[in-house]
C-alpha cells in the first residue's frame, strides 16, 4: 500500500500574523495623524508637546556659555558651526559645547563681515585690513586703498569690498578665491550700498542710490565677470527702481536669482525680468520686521492686535524659488529680529523663539535677564550677555 504523507497547512497563522501587523502599522499611521493633525491646528496640544515631550523649551541656567573675560573691545562673530569671539588681535572659534578649537591672529578691532560656507570674509571696517579666512587658516590678506565699507563673500571664495575715502563715491573691488583682483567698478556719482557674486561666479551684481536730485533713484546693476576687464566694467543689466523707492541689500539664491530688497518691496530679478514677490507696506497689515538673509527664503513679521494691550507677531516665510509659504505665530510683540541660515530668531526681551523655514519652532529660550543681542550660526545660535555667551543647539 503506498504511504501517503500528510502535511499541516500553516496558512491560518500566518494570515493572523500578517492581520496583526497590517492592523498595527495602520494603527500607527492613524495615530500619527492624529497626532499632526492636533500638533498642527491646537495651540495648547502644541505648547504642551513642544515643552514635555519633544523638550523644546531650553532655559540659561543649564546651557554650555563662553565667558567674554578679554580686557580688549569684544566682537561676537557667527562662522560654520563656531561661535567666534574677536578680541586682542585674534579670532577664537569656539564649538556648541563652549570649548575652544580654533584660533587666528588677525589685525582687526572693529570688523565688517560676511560668512558663506567655510568662507569669512573680514575687514576693518572705515580701514584697509582685509582677510579671506578658512578654518584657522588665512587663504589671503590685502591692504586695499581707501576705507572699507561692506564686504561679501560666495560660497567659491570669490569676495567683493565696498570702499570709500577715495576720489570716486564708491569702488567696489573683486577678487577670486585665491586672492587676485579681478577688475573695479568705479561709481562717481551714485553710493554702492550693496554687492554680491553669483554662486557660479559668472555675475557680479551691485545695488546704488543716487541722492543728488530731487528724489531719490535706487538701481541695480549686473556685471558679466567673464566678460568684465580693468577698463571696461559696463553692466550687462540695468534695473532702475520707482523714484523714492530706497534700495537696503541684494543677495543671490542657490539657483543664481538675484533677490533685492527695498523698503518697500522684496523682488527677484532672473533674466532680465523684474518681478515683485512680497510686499512690505500693505495698508492693512503693520509690518514690523523683514529680511533677505535667509538661504533661498526671504521673511516679513507682521504685528497683529489680539486686544487693547495684546498682540500677536506673525512670521511669514518665503521660498523664493517655488513661492511656498509658512506661517508661525507667536503671542507675543518681537523686539528684534535676527535670521542666518535657515533659522529665524524672534526676541521678545527675556524670550527668544527659534523658527526654522518650515514655520516650526526649532527652539524656545527662556532668560532670567534681558537678552542683549542674538547670532545664529549652522546649527547653533549664541545668546549675548555683557559677560558671556549662552550656546543653543538648534
Amino acid at each position: 500500500m503506498e504511504k501517503v504523507i500528510k502535511f499541516k497547512s500553516k496558512k491560518g497563522k500566518i494570515n493572523r500574523k500578517r492581520v496583526f501587523i497590517t492592523s498595527a502599522i495602520s494603527i500607527a499611521i492613524l495615530l500619527l495623524l492624529i497626532f499632526i493633525i492636533f500638533y498642527q491646528t491646537n495651540d495648547s496640544f502644541r505648547e504642551f508637546t513642544d515643552k514635555y515631550i519633544l523638550r523644546k523649551n531650553v532655559t540659561e541656567s543649564n546651557l554650555p556659555t563662553i565667558e567674554i573675560d578679554y580686557e580688549s573691545n569684544t566682537n561676537i562673530i557667527p562662522y560654520g558651526k563656531y561661535i567666534c569671539i574677536l578680541a586682542e588681535n585674534t579670532l577664537f572659534e569656539y564649538n556648541s559645547s563652549g570649548k575652544e578649537e580654533k584660533n587666528v591672529k588677525i589685525e582687526i578691532n572693529n570688523p565688517v563681515y560676511d560668512v558663506n560656507g567655510n568662507y569669512l570674509v573680514i575687514g576693518e571696517k572705515d580701514s584697509q585690513k582685509l582677510y579671506l579666512i578658512v578654518g584657522d587658516h588665512i587663504v589671503w590678506e590685502k591692504n586695499i586703498e581707501g576705507n572699507l565699507n561692506k564686504v561679501t563673500v560666495n560660497k567659491n571664495g570669490y569676495v567683493s569690498a565696498i570702499v570709500t575715502g577715495t576720489t570716486h563715491k564708491s569702488v567696489i573691488v573683486t577678487y577670486d578665491g585665491k586672492g587676485n583682483e579681478l577688475f573695479k567698478s568705479y561709481l562717481s556719482s551714485t553710493i554702492a550700498v550693496d554687492a554680491c557674486i553669483s554662486p557660479n561666479n559668472n555675475e557680479l551684481a551691485y545695488a546704488e542710490v543716487n541722492y543728488s536730485g530731487t528724489t531719490i533713484q535706487s538701481n541695480i546693476k549686473i556685471i558679466s565677470m567673464n566678460e568684465a576687464k580693468e577698463t571696461n566694467t559696463e553692466p550687462k543689466n540695468i534695473y532702475e527702481a520707482p523714484q523714492n523707492s530706497l534700495i537696503m541689500r541684494i543677495k543671490y539664491s542657490s539657483k543664481n536669482q538675484l533677490v533685492c530688497m527695498y523698503e518697500d518691496s522684496i523682488h527677484i530679478f532672473s533674466e532680465n525680468t523684474d518681478t515683485e514677490i512680497l510686499k512690505l507696506n500693505e495698508e492693512n497689515k503693520k509690518i514690523i520686521f523683514a529680511d533677505i538673509e535667509l538661504n533661498d527664503y526671504i521673511y516679513r513679521i507682521c504685528e497683529e492686535s489680539t486686544g487693547i494691550f495684546s498682540a500677536d507677531s506673525v512670521l511669514e516665510i518665503k521660498n523664493v524659488n517655488n513661492q511656498k509659504e509658512s506661517v508661525y505665530t507667536a503671542k507675543n510683540v518681537a523686539q528684534s529680529v535676527v535670521s542666518n541660515y535657515n533659522i529665524v530668531a524672534m526676541n521678545f526681551g527675556s524670550e527668544v523663539d527659534f523658527i526654522d523655514t518650515n514655520g516650526w519652532l526649532v527652539k524656545k529660550y527662556t532668560s532670567a535677564q534681558v537678552i542683549r543681542n542674538i547670532v545664529i550660526c549652522d546649527g547653533l545660535a549664541g545668546i549675548i550677555y555683557g559677560d558671556k555667551v549662552e550656546l543653543v543647539s538648534l
